[in-house]
């Protein structure tokens, strides 16, 4: 704190657990006059915000002397003035303001806050800036408003909370993590304390432990970065302790979770009285039916409910539990004292899955210590940072999306059990897949950082800081798979065959270190010239190597080590690992009194993945920003309508070596083991792999411009920003085998292309806050951001396909794939008669789908696919949230929602056979009494008129598009009124919250808008309900 507030005119001081600035002043309590000693008096005050809270350690002076004092902890002051005296109340963060004392005996001031001196600080790459200061395209989130949701990962937590970050859900399944894609691009990079990371140790961070959050978007925030910026940057910046006395944090939550979407099950009898009903509509004999009444009556009265083909089985029922719960515990500590401050947290995630077997279960354990020490003397600063994750995720041998596609597709008709209780013989048994005699699939990983850096302001020079940081990182995980299953039998106690157990072993070790020395130099000119430089040099590597190893054929489920099993089976293999990269960073910015500010940058790259004359790439970017508020003209408006207007325009160059094969320079040979025939035998030897082209082989680039306005008015409680981005990647990399016939019997070589795409849209973010005189708070906001893509060049299309107007992607927008257009189900012989057939289709019949003739030829084939819907990737996505407050009470919410989004109906849907009617829904089918029915006609055939109903069309597309209440979250500090006396306590709240609350969309009734799969096939969307406590000390 000394080395910050040096040379600044403002000192601090401890009082309790409160760090107290003011400015230095002389605290003169006296006059050597009498005269004037007759002629002052005691006055006391208090000095509070806006809301009526107690401001501490506020300066209180006399105007034109050095006489004051300051605020105490209750914000009260006591001060001999003169009669004629004005008292200047100042506080860092605030207004001044004066104050006639007139004869007062007592004033009470209500301190303004000055919005400009509480300028957002924003953490970009290799620095940090502020919001008036920005000349890039950067959202920041602050580490507060992450914490306390219901989400078990940072990246759900960003959904609707950052402008231009595109949030998927891969469903709920212990342990996973959504996909992160910043303004339509590809995974993004991570940047942890300025260490690039991998998706894992982000996905693994606790949400307690960040302090801020920035996502990097145009290339003059990316380009320092280089070759792995092209699809924009995630930072993260932990915790790093506070001044004062040690704060302890305790935080626990309990939560419970259920699938957003459970479709209900059709049930024993509707379902074999369909199936008997396709039959009917296919013109089958009565004798050759799947079901007649008899069997009708049995599977209804459940007369005979072991037998299969007589149950009516509920596997929802059997399988799941109402809830699945999960807890989270974090505590920490943090504080400082003699020049050190420390942030130290262990945190704990205990994630169950919603199957009664209990089988499958998460648990994550996280460590962090962040330690900072300060040699005021010599202006050395030096930080020890630690941090490391251990998960641990066990199923049975089967998958979590195994187990819920059998539970969701095995016919009720199908018994659980038989009598005695046991499993009956069932194929894909999903109670006995959960069961814990099933197996094991065990998931060990872990990782630990250790940093070290320092920072050296040179005493003789202080606008120069060198530093230096080095980072190692070590990981390792572990995979083995026992694969077995509980025991079935058939009704008569005859064992259901299973086949002997198998074993699987996998194993990964890494470790990578990254290194960077650097130089910073921060100048301001005649009070009004602001020169800030910074170099880095940058060095890493990587190394690492996996094994794996199987037996099978194992004659018991006893021993479950690899030299148990059948020596005859065994297989095993593995193979190693290593890259580095090198890279020189330079930044330089100019700002004249916060109103002109020019920015420029480079990365100068190299990658050991291309041929040593082609590793290097250079990538440079330039900024510029017009504060229009800041020019004279413009401060004499009213400067509580207008606080901020500045324009922004940027453009760069980011590299990418996306999909590049390691060493793709390099020729590579295989193993043929007693493949070549010398002297009439086989024998073993080496044969040369693809082709390579390493002069052809290189980076390729993505250029970016942005456009942007910053806005604020209403003494910055309505703030906006606005960005229009254009992208354009070149360079693609392919293989012309893609494109034409591959010669001489292998594969051509991957090269840089002359591949095109073009990538434009816009964001939008404004946002509401105030406090009203009662003390009550709120915040509303709202964003959005829309993006289209088109392919310019495509290299790699088939020539076929780029003469087609109706299929080519050149110079096309983004869409779903290729079908036909339907034109709604058959509902009269006329319809069938007079419309063109798909080729095949010789069975059509009433409740068929038609198709439209696109090239007018009278038939239907592959020449009549179009491009059709748009992309599961939503287009468009926007957000309201809000935040209210009031006396210790917090209530704050989040709806998200997506357009322009579509998907398809899966398979078993999409299939029409009577066997796969497996969901209620599915029951709204084309008969004559139901002609404007969701779905087709059904068949007992699989095949039925050439497939004529499963050709992919828009019949199956639907607009997925939806708005969700993403969070809701109540909470209250029992600090703010009923603990306000227990001065060893800090905090302690509590709050309720829930995550996926409510749905509005299109395909609702089918399946969850966010579902990674729309045939029950993939472990469900959660919505989860939560219940926590945090208590500080």
């Amino acid at each position: 704190m000394d080395q910050i507030l040096q040379n600044t005119g403002i000192e601090y001081k401890l009082e309790g657990s409160h760090i107290i600035l003011e400015k230095k002043v002389e605290e003169v309590h006296n006059s050597s006059s009498a005269v004037q000693q007759q002629q002052t008096k005691k006055i006391t005050g208090k000095v509070v915000d806006k809301t009526g809270e107690a401001i501490i350690g506020a300066n209180v002076k006399i105007q034109g002397t050095d006489k004051g004092t300051i605020t105490d902890l209750d914000g009260n002051f006591i001060l001999e003035v003169a009669p004629k005296d004005v008292l200047v109340i100042s506080y860092i963060g605030y207004l001044d303001t004066k104050v006639p004392i007139a004869g007062q005996k007592q004033i009470h001031v209500v301190l303004s806050e000055d919005n400009k001196m509480l300028d957002e600080v924003v953490v970009i790459g290799y620095g940090t800036t502020s919001t008036r200061k920005m000349a890039s395209a950067v959202t920041a989130v602050k580490g507060e408003k992450l914490q306390d949701l219901p989400f078990n990962s940072v990246a759900a937590s960003l959904a609707g909370r950052a402008t231009g970050v595109i949030v998927q859900s891969s469903g709920g399944e212990p342990g996973s993590a959504p996909s992160i894609s910043i303004r339509g691009g590809g995974a993004p990079v991570y940047v942890i304390d300025g260490v690039i990371s991998d998706a894992w140790d982000f996905n693994t961070l606790n949400p307690n432990d960040i302090e801020s959050l920035s996502i990097l978007k145009d290339a003059a925030s990316l380009a320092v970065y280089g070759s792995r910026a092209a699809n924009g940057i995630v930072m993260v910046k932990t915790k790093q302790g506070g001044k004062g006395k040690t704060a302890v944090n305790y935080t626990f939550n309990a939560e419970f979770s259920q699938p957003t979407k459970l479709l209900k099950k059709t049930r024993g009898y509707d379902y074999a009285y369909n199936q008997m009903l396709a039959g009917i509509n296919d013109g089958l004999d009565e004798a050759d039916l799947p079901f007649n009444q008899e069997v009708l009556d049995i599977i209804k009265n459940q007369s005979d409910p072991y037998t299969s083909g007589h149950a009516d089985t509920d596997w929802l029922g059997e399988g799941l539990k109402t809830v699945a719960p999960q807890y989270k515990h974090t505590v920490s500590l943090s504080g400082s004292g003699n020049k050190v401050n420390y942030y130290i947290s262990l945190g704990m995630l205990n994630q169950g899955s919603i199957y009664t077997s209990n089988a499958l279960n998460y648990d994550r354990y996280t460590v962090r210590s962040n330690v900072n020490t300060t040699f005021d003397k010599i202006g050395l600063k030096v930080s020890l940072n630690l941090n490391g994750a251990y998960e641990k995720k066990e199923y049975p041998s089967f998958s979590a999306a195994k187990i819920w596609e059998d539970l969701y597709n095995q016919s009720p008709l199908n018994p659980a059990y038989n009598k005695d209780g046991t499993y009956a013989a069932v194929t894909d048994h999903p109670l006995a897949e959960m069961d814990k005699r099933s197996g094991y699939n065990r998931n060990y990983g872990k990782f630990i950082n250790t940093q070290v850096a320092a920072d050296w302001t040179l005493p003789w020079l202080k606008e120069l800081t060198l530093g230096a940081m080095f980072n190692y990182r070590l990981n390792d995980s572990h995979v083995k798979k026992f694969s077995t299953k509980a025991p079935q039998y058939y009704a008569d106690g005859a064992v259901y065959p299973i086949g002997k157990p198998t074993l699987n072993e996998e194993g990964y070790w890494g470790e990578s270190y990254n290194f960077e020395v650097s130089a910073a130099y921060v100048k301001t000119f005649a009070e009004k010239h602001t020169i800030d430089a910074k170099f880095v040099y940058n060095v890493a590597e990587n190394t690492g190597w996996n094994f794996n190893a199987y037996r099978g054929e194992y004659l018991s489920t006893v021993v479950d080590q690899l030299f148990a099993g059948a020596a005859d089976t065994q297989q095993n293999g593995g193979n190693s690992d290593e890259g580095g990269r090198m890279g020189l960073v330079g930044r330089l910015k100019y700002d004249f009194m916060n109103r002109y500010i020019v920015e420029g940058s480079f990365r100068y790259d190299g990658s050991d993945n291309f041929t040593p004359g082609h590793r290097w790439g250079f990538f440079p970017s330039g900024a510029v920003a017009w504060a229009i508020s800041e020019e004279p003209f413009f401060k004499e408006w009213d400067q509580h309508v207008f606080d901020l207007l500045k324009l922004r325009a940027s453009y760069g160059q980011t590299g990418t070596e996306n999909g590049v094969n390691r060493f793709g320079y390099l020729s590579t040979y295989s193993l043929d083991e007693k493949k070549i025939v010398i002297g009439g035998k086989l024998q073993s030897g080496f044969s040369e792999g693809a082709l390579v082209s390493p002069e052809l082989l290189s980076w390729y680039q993505v250029n970016s411009f942005n456009l942007g306005l910053d806005m604020a008015f209403f003494n910055n409680r309505l703030k906006g920003t606005f960005d229009y981005f254009y992208y354009v990647t070149k360079g693609g990399l392919m293989s012309p085998g893609d494109r034409y016939t591959t010669p001489l019997g292998k594969p051509l070589p991957q090269i840089k292309s002359n591949s095109e795409q073009r990538r434009e849209g816009v964001e939008l973010t404004m946002r509401w806050s105030d406090t009203t005189p009662r003390k009550f708070t709120y915040e509303v906001g709202f964003n959005m951001t829309y993006f289209n893509s088109l392919w310019k060049v495509k290299a790699d299309e088939a020539l076929s396909d780029l003469m087609n107007p109706y299929k080519r992607q050149t110079h096309q927008t983004d869409y779903y794939g290729l079908g036909y257009i339907d034109t709604g189900l058959y509902q009269n012989k006329e319809d069938i008669l007079n419309s063109p057939r798909r080729l095949g289709s010789t069975q059509t019949k009433l409740g068929d789908i038609g198709y439209t003739d696109v090239n007018g030829d009278g038939k239907i084939d592959g020449e009549d696919q179009v491009r059709i819907g748009k992309p599961t990737m939503p287009h468009f996505t926007y957000a309201f949230d809000f935040s209210l407050g009031y006396e210790g009470f917090t209530l704050s919410g989040l709806l998200y929602g997506t357009g322009e989004r579509y998907m398809t109906f899966g398979n078993r849907y999409q299939s029409g056979e009577g066997k796969y009617l497996y969901y209620e829904n599915q029951l709204n089918y084309w008969r004559p009494d139901n002609t404007g029915a969701d779905f087709p006609r059904i068949s007992i055939s699989s095949g039925v008129n050439g497939n004529n109903n499963k050709a992919g069309s828009t019949f199956w597309m639907r607009n997925a598009s939806y708005l969700r209440l993403k969070d809701l979250q109540l909470s209250y500090d029992f600090k703010y009124k009923y603990l306000k006396r227990c001065d060893w306590l800090q905090m302690c709240r509590v709050n309720l919250s829930g995550s996926n609350l409510f749905t509005i969309s299109g395909v609702s009734k089918f399946f969850d808008p966010e579902t990674s799969s729309t045939s029950g096939d993939g472990y469900p969307v959660q919505r989860v309900y939560s219940i926590g406590v945090t208590i500080g000390f």
